[in-house]
């Protein structure tokens, strides 16, 4: 009984420890540092372990996990019970602090994202210390290595519920601006300028629409980072298994619609940066779950996206050459690429779905049906993309 009262205090105490370090005078600590705090009260139990001779690596772990679990793995596992999405107090705070202060920043500290240098920094310091700090490659692989997959599966289920969020705004602006950019495509086709200037007045809402995919931009931008920081950990903790899905992922079929199999296997690729076109695939598999781009009014989202180019914030705006860009619009580029790009991929999907229910089993003959859905996917985003192009000039 005093062994394992002992023990049960030594591993309270861990846990205990661990909470206390991740924030520093209230604000979050850099996943490097807590990083090597841990690694050192590790240390301390160990040297315990040695003179109470008493098996404290299980507890560890147990208290490790706890903290950092955050329910099912989403991209593997689907949840009925809504009391397994809880998540542990401490991967909890630090992933709040990140979509809080970097992804919405909500500090209003000028966050922007630095395509260069793979980080984010902002005009003035987010708590203690500076933005890319804590969001540069580094301290994100610090990140995965403390919190593990459960950690990454967190941030990124947060990141997903935001864009959601984020698309839902988009489509309430394409429903309640419809007949306008109807008009507008008229004049566009007909070359009625006149008409077209009108047409484009009538438009509410448009810098809030341009600030909601700056968001999303800055959104996608965070995950692909995270992303790349999950890869290298897994590449280097475990390299068969990297290994091993890299093979996976070069052998998964292109196919519309894709097989629920398929579509799982490609999340997992894509969370350790092994898919091509990260942002596509992200905004598909956030749309496909809210079920968005649903009905006509989305045939009218390369017109309503290119009216941005007759937004005043372009007067405002300057071209900066420490983060590569004009302000942050080109997170909203990279946004406006991934939902033309997604959309037109869920469209397809939803068309070809009654098709292959009534296949009857012909599998030979889906193959090359499937493929077919494929390259017809990619030329129909391609042409969406020059339309876009060509209409915002």
């Amino acid at each position: 009984m005093v062994v394992q009262y002992m023990r049960e205090c030594i591993i309270e105490n861990f846990r205990k420890r661990l909470l206390a370090v991740l924030k520093t005078d209230g604000d979050l600590q850099r996943p490097s540092v807590l990083e090597k705090l841990i690694q050192r009260h590790i240390s301390i139990v160990h040297l315990a372990e040695q003179h109470v001779s008493m098996d404290l690596t299980q507890g560890i772990r147990e208290v490790l996990l706890k903290e950092a679990f955050c329910g099912p793995v989403s991209s593997l596992h689907i949840s009925t019970n809504p009391a397994d999405t809880h998540a542990g107090s401490a991967v909890e705070t630090v992933c709040s602090c990140y979509i809080e202060n970097i992804i919405k920043d909500t500090s209003g500290a000028g966050v922007l994202f630095v395509p260069s240098h793979k980080c984010f920094k902002s005009r003035r310091n987010v708590g203690g210390y500076l933005t890319e700090s804590m969001s540069n490659l580094d301290e994100l692989q610090a990140f995965v290595r403390v919190f593990g997959g459960y950690g990454v599966d967190k941030v990124k289920r947060m990141i997903k519920e935001h864009i959601a969020a984020l698309l839902n705004c988009i489509d309430t602006s394409l429903r309640s601006n419809h007949e306008a950019l109807e008009t507008f495509a008229g004049s566009l086709h007909s070359g009625d300028h006149i008409e077209r200037e009108t047409s484009i007045k009538l438009i509410v809402d448009l810098d809030t629409v341009i600030e909601f995919c700056n968001q999303a931009g800055q959104a996608l931008a965070f995950d692909q980072v995270l992303t790349e920081a999950a890869g290298a950990v897994v590449e280097e903790g475990a390299p068969l298994i990297y290994s091993l899905f890299e093979g996976i992922t070069s052998h998964l079929p292109e196919e519309i619609p894709e097989k629920l199999e398929v579509r799982r296997m490609k999340e997992v690729a894509n969370n350790i940066g092994m898919v091509k076109d990260h942002d596509t695939e992200l905004m598909r598999l956030v749309l496909q779950e809210v079920g968005g781009a649903n009905d006509g009014s989305w045939n009218l989202l390369p017109y309503l996206l290119s009216t941005f180019m007759t937004s005043n914030i372009w007067n405002t705006t300057t071209f900066n050459v420490d983060t590569g860009g004009f302000n942050n619009l080109h997170c909203m580029s990279r946004c406006i690429a991934a939902v033309i790009a997604g959309s037109e991929y869920v469209r397809l999907e939803r068309e070809h779905q009654p098709t292959q229910h009534s296949s009857n089993g012909h599998s030979g003959e889906n193959v090359g049906s499937d493929t077919s859905n494929h390259l017809t996917a990619t030329a129909s985003i391609k042409s969406a993309l020059q339309f876009f192009c060509e209409i915002g000039v």
